[in-house]
């Protein structure tokens, strides 16, 4: 899951995995894991944030479930 890091006593950062992606998003390889966090980074919403829902719908949208 998303991991928090303390950068200073005042100041956090989540950090999200290619392997957290892949634990959401089973049907990805992991480069496209790592294009889905790459996306995620420089285009999400920072009303929203990211978590799994986001995740969830990112890939969908760059490498859909076609088993489905």
């Amino acid at each position: 899951m998303g991991q928090i890091t303390y950068i200073k006593n005042d100041e956090i950062a989540i950090i999200w995995s290619v392997e957290d992606v892949m634990q959401e998003c089973e049907w990805l390889s992991k480069d496209q894991a790592l294009d889905v966090l790459h996306d995620l980074n420089q285009n999400h919403d920072a009303t929203i944030g990211i978590n799994w829902e986001v995740i969830n719908y990112k890939a969908q949208c760059i490498h859909p479930n076609t088993s489905e």
